[in-house]
């Protein structure tokens, strides 16, 4: 199982509070706006899938990283997208810094990891180490 160290509690409401200074234009402190995007996990036989959305980021946006402490890192940011002498009256769009670790178990095969963004949707196959199996040895 895969072990989130981060609160999306905390992510959430740190969200809506830079939206609320953003709406009301005050000064969110240097802060970044950040998101906590929807992820599913899944584990088959052979290997762990995790999806995570992120709508309207580009591969060059996102960073994913095996840490040496067993710690997979998805990073990733998406600006703003500004109109030319235009105020936003309103929005739903996400946008600023998204940062996520997880404790990846000691099945995992680090070195069999393979990551896609496809339409919004970013999914990391964690290939499963293959099981020890008992061999018999034969007496010469």
């Amino acid at each position: 199982m895969l072990i989130t160290r981060k609160s999306p509690f905390q992510t959430e409401l740190s969200w809506l509070q830079d939206e609320m200074n953003r709406v009301f234009g005050l000064d969110s402190g240097g802060k970044q706006a950040s998101f906590n995007p929807n992820v599913t996990i899944w584990e088959q036989d052979d290997k762990f899938l995790l999806e995570m959305e992120l709508p309207g980021f580009a591969q060059e946006d996102v960073n994913i990283e095996i840490l040496p402490t067993g710690v997979l890192s998805v990073q990733g940011e998406r600006s703003v997208v500004e109109q030319d002498s235009t105020n936003l009256v309103s929005g739903s769009q996400r946008y600023g810094r998204v940062q996520k670790e997880y404790k990846l178990p000691n099945s995992v095969d680090t070195d069999s990891v393979d990551a896609k963004l496809v339409n919004g949707m970013l999914t990391i196959t964690l290939g499963k180490k293959a099981k020890a199996k008992a061999r018999k040895i034969d007496l010469v």
